[in-house]
Parts: C-alpha cells; sequence; structure tokens
C-alpha cells in the first residue's frame, strides 16, 4: 500500500509538472517576444531601408490574395510608393500545385497598385515566418528589413529577424484575422522554441544578394 501510494504521488507530481512546462514556455514567450512591439512603427515615423518584406497570409482558390494579405500587400505598396522602401520581397508558400502565394502578391502588386514589377522579389520558400526571416538574411542577405503584416503577428516576425541578426521594424496593416490572438499565443511559444532549441527546415540555396537583384522576376 505504501509502495502504491508512493508511485501515485509521483505520477501526479510528474503530471503537474507537464502541466507546468507549456505554462512556463507561454509567459517566458511572451516576456521574451513582446518588447519588441516598440518596433512597430507608423510610415510616417518608420526609419527608410533598402528593403521591405511582406509575409504571406493565404490565397484563395483562384490565386487571390486573402483579405489579410491584400492589407499587408496595400500596407507596403503605400510605404513603397512613400520611399520608406526600395524593394519588396514576397515571402510565401509554394509547395502545392495550384497553390502560389508569392505569384499571387505579385500580380496583386502590378495588377492592381502598379507596382513595377522589378521592385519586387519573390521569395517561392517563405513556408513560415521562421523561414522567411532566416531566408531575408541568409539567402537574400538583407541586414535591416521593414516587415509589413498585422499587427499581432509583427512582435514575432520582428524578434525572429533579430534572432538571424537582421534590424528589423515593422508597419502595421489594418486588418486582423479573426483567430489571430489565439493563433499567437502557440506561435509565440514556437518562434522561442525554434529560435533557442530546434528550428525549422527552411529551404536554402546559393544567396541572392537583394541590392544585386535588378533583374525582374
Amino acid at each position: 500500500m505504501q509502495l502504491l501510494t508512493k508511485y501515485k504521488k509521483q505520477l501526479i507530481a510528474a503530471a503537474l509538472l507537464l502541466a507546468a512546462v507549456p505554462i512556463f514556455l507561454a509567459a517566458a514567450s511572451f516576456f521574451i517576444i513582446t518588447p519588441d512591439k516598440k518596433y512597430v512603427v507608423s510610415e510616417q515615423n518608420a526609419k527608410h531601408m533598402h528593403a521591405g518584406l511582406v509575409l504571406g497570409a493565404g490565397i484563395t482558390k483562384d490565386g487571390k490574395p486573402y483579405k489579410e494579405l491584400q492589407a499587408r500587400l496595400d500596407t507596403a505598396a503605400d510605404a513603397l510608393n512613400a520611399g520608406v522602401v526600395q524593394k519588396l520581397i514576397l515571402s510565401g508558400d509554394n509547395r502545392f500545385a495550384y497553390y502560389d502565394e508569392p505569384t499571387a502578391m505579385k500580380r496583386y502588386l502590378t495588377e492592381d497598385r502598379g507596382i513595377p514589377a522589378e521592385k519586387l522579389v519573390p521569395d517561392y520558400a517563405g513556408r513560415s515566418t521562421y523561414e522567411s526571416c532566416e531566408r531575408a538574411a541568409k539567402i537574400f542577405e538583407v541586414k535591416e528589413v521593414t516587415l509589413f503584416s498585422a499587427g499581432s503577428h509583427l512582435p514575432r516576425a520582428i524578434y525572429l529577424c533579430r534572432h538571424f541578426g537582421i534590424e528589423a521594424q515593422g508597419i502595421a496593416s489594418n486588418l486582423e484575422a479573426n483567430n489571430s490572438t489565439r493563433r499567437e499565443l502557440l506561435a509565440r511559444v514556437k518562434a522561442v522554441y525554434n529560435a533557442h532549441l530546434i528550428g525549422e527546415h527552411t529551404v536554402l540555396g546559393e544567396p541572392l544578394p537583394l541590392r544585386q537583384s535588378e533583374v525582374p522576376y
């Protein structure tokens, strides 16, 4: 009976420990990433940088940007026209047939917003925020970048870009997804885990420095 009681106590202790781990990670993620909000700026207060990075947010079956992505693209287009950035990296998912975020992003900016194609650089392997930031650092070799995304997403994206040695600021779009708060609670935990424990399997390759990418894609 005493042995059974001992095992029972050990099981309870183990269960409490397992329950505490996600709470600890969530708290740590909140305190680590939240300070990066100070780098979320308005277009008027933004530091002028050569590179902008638009982070994907999904496209429809007929290849149109979702409204959340369109809002990010509109914000980026306005910043480009205002001279806040000189070029835009369009980073999105292109893993599946008939799903090509970067091409949809480029088409919208050229056809609907009149942005010259030579100002746009599609990144076809930006499958996640972590991968978009890593590729910005290692493929496009940017040292500083202005990020365009939803306000709730920007602190995490800024944190990850800075993890890869990029000086980053963010300009928020005016539209949030319905599940943005719930999504960010989990995504920030994952970001800290990826940054400090195990990273994602980012597709890398030969560097293509952005300042030398003058040929339209």
